[in-house]
């Protein structure tokens, strides 16, 4: 009977219809709440005998896969997948896959929360009311405004047709953009330094990878407005957060939201006494609907591979032909 292991906080949103249809497939399922702060080695132990596991942001090293010989499968229950040694994966004839496509819409949603938040000082001034202070803070209009987008593939895309609803000039960095959309909502496509120089509300919109790190670095952060903010709901490593700390500290840029940090959990404390920044614990992506749709996408790419049929969501297809067996 092949097995599945089911790590971290996937364990609250695979439901039944999930896990029966792994069940009925002929899958053992186990899961291990503790996979989410795994180590290498405690990976190690925790897949022992797995055929499969929905993955969360545990390390998928090239040592782990190589001493995991059992496991055909890593369908990663998110869409970033930059805790996976994808190059080993298709080496070792691992899948991987993720589900693209299934919380485009939550990170759309939660990186405007984090605009609004960051320009009304929305948490400041819940903390002072809570606090018994009523006194009426200057904030800033998301109206009208200029929205400066890093990044215009799906979630990117979604941020721009909410700005729309807010009568947004919006500019973006997109190699190679959706001419269709980008003519639909009037998008100007520009360089990163124009869009930097003009842009009111800066959102971060890449995956991680050698060219984007640090890509918001102490130069470019130069080049925003001192009365702009920076939202970044993609990946904690495309800041360099040294920069940021000091554009914020030293008023040289009015605020940052932060849903990802570059170390997660964070390994310092310097952005929490900051009140022009809002924070969240990488939940941009996560709601009861994008979680449910996660878990059925996690399943059905493993239901799939188990049928001899391309798994949606695959990421080295290289490793199709020559996958364990």
């Amino acid at each position: 009977m092949p097995s599945v292991l089911i790590t971290g906080t996937v364990l609250a949103t695979l439901d039944d219809a999930e896990l029966g249809a792994l069940q009925a497939a002929g899958w053992a399922v186990q899961f291990a709440a503790q996979g989410a702060g795994a180590t290498e080695e405690d990976l190690l132990e925790l897949l022992r005998g797995h055929d499969a596991v929905v993955a969360g942001g545990e390390p998928y090293t090239r040592q782990v896969m190589a001493r995991s010989p059992t496991l055909r499968h890593i369908a990663r229950w998110g869409v970033g997948f930059d805790r996976v040694d994808l190059q080993a994966a298709t080496e070792l004839g691992v899948l991987v896959t993720t589900a693209q496509g299934a919380n485009d819409w939550a990170v759309a949603d939660h990186t405007f929360a984090l605009m609004l938040a960051l320009a009304h000082g929305l948490v400041e001034n819940d903390r002072g009311v809570r606090a018994g202070i009523w006194t009426r803070t200057v904030g800033a209009d998301v109206w009208r405004k200029t929205l400066g987008l890093v990044g215009l593939g799906r979630i990117g895309q979604g941020v721009a047709q909410r700005a729309w609803g807010f009568e947004m000039k919006v500019l973006a960095v997109e190699p190679y953009p959706d001419r269709v959309f980008v003519e639909r909502y009037e998008i100007e496509l520009v360089s990163l330094e124009q869009l930097l120089r003009r842009s009111d509300f800066v959102s971060l919109h890449l995956p991680t990878s050698p060219k984007t790190r640090q890509v918001i670095n102490a130069d470019r952060l130069a080049l925003m407005k001192p009365t702009a903010y920076l939202i970044n709901t993609a990946r904690g490593s495309l800041i360099d957060e040294d920069s940021l700390y000091a554009a914020l500290t030293e008023e040289r840029l009015a605020g940052a939201g932060l849903d990802v940090r570059e170390r997660e959990p964070p390994s310092d404390d310097r952005f929490y006494g900051l009140s022009n920044v809002v924070m969240t614990s990488h939940v941009a992506g996560v709601t009861r609907e994008t979680a449910a749709a996660m878990s059925r996408m996690c399943a059905q790419s493993i239901l799939q591979a188990t049928r001899g049929e391309l798994p949606t969501g695959l990421l080295n297809p290289e490793a199709w032909e020559t996958r364990r067996r």
